[in-house]
C-alpha cells in the first residue's frame, strides 16, 4: 500500500457512512426497545441506562416489574440488537477519532501517537464493557429468579464504566470535531 493510501485512510465518507449507521441503531435501542422496557417496569429504567448503576433489590424489582413477557423482550430484541451496536460503535467511533487526529486536520504535524493510540481505544473499551454488560444482563434474564448477587455487582460496575468511557468518547469527538472545523475554516480564509 502507498502512502497515499494510507494517509488518506479512512475515507470520510466511510466514516459518515459507520457514524450514521451507528446513530440509526443507537436511536432504535434509546426510542423503541428501552422505552418500551421502561414502560413495562412501571418507569424504572432499564440496566443499559443507570449511570449510578443498581443494586441486588434494584435488579430483582426491575425483572419482576417486566414480567416474563419483559424479560423475553430484553433478551431480543433488545439484548440482540445491543449485541450489535458495541462493535459498529467501536469501529465507527475509533475511525472517526483516527480521522480526526491525522495530520493536517488539527495541527499541521501528527497527533502524539499516545494520544491518538488512547483516543482510539476509548470507544474498543465501551464496546468491551457494553458485551460484558450484555453478557450479564443476559445471565439474570436467564437465571431469573435466582439472582447472583455477584452478577448483579459485575453487570452494575460494567453498566456504569461502559457509560463513563462512552462519554469521553463522545466528548472527545465533539472537542476534536471542533477543532479540525476550526482550523478547515481558518486555513480556507488564508
Amino acid at each position: 500500500m502507498s502512502d497515499k493510501h494510507i494517509c488518506r485512510f479512512p475515507p470520510g465518507w466511510l466514516v459518515i457512512a459507520l457514524l450514521v449507521a451507528s446513530g440509526v441503531l443507537w436511536a432504535v435501542l434509546f426510542f423503541v426497545t428501552l422505552p418500551h422496557l421502561r414502560h413495562l417496569a412501571g418507569g424504572a429504567a432499564p440496566f443499559d441506562v443507570r449511570p449510578s448503576g443498581y443494586d441486588y433489590e434494584e435488579a430483582r424489582a426491575f425483572l419482576a416489574a417486566i414480567g416474563a413477557q419483559g424479560r423475553a423482550y430484553y433478551l431480543n430484541p433488545e439484548l440482540l440488537l445491543d449485541t450489535f451496536f458495541p462493535p459498529l460503535y467501536a469501529v465507527s467511533r475509533a475511525l472517526a477519532l483516527w480521522w480526526l487526529t491525522m495530520p493536517g486536520r488539527l495541527r499541521d504535524g501528527a497527533i502524539l501517537s499516545g494520544w491518538r493510540r488512547t483516543l482510539i481505544a476509548l470507544p474498543v473499551v465501551e464496546a468491551i464493557l457494553d458485551w460484558g454488560e450484555n453478557a450479564c444482563i443476559a445471565a439474570m434474564v436467564w437465571t431469573w429468579p435466582d439472582l447472583s448477587p455477584g452478577l448483579v455487582a459485575v453487570s452494575s460496575l460494567a453498566t456504569q464504566l461502559k457509560l463513563v468511557a462512552a462519554a469521553l468518547t463522545e466528548i472527545s469527538m465533539v472537542v476534536l470535531a471542533a477543532a479540525a472545523m476550526l482550523r478547515w475554516r481558518k486555513l480556507r480564509r488564508a
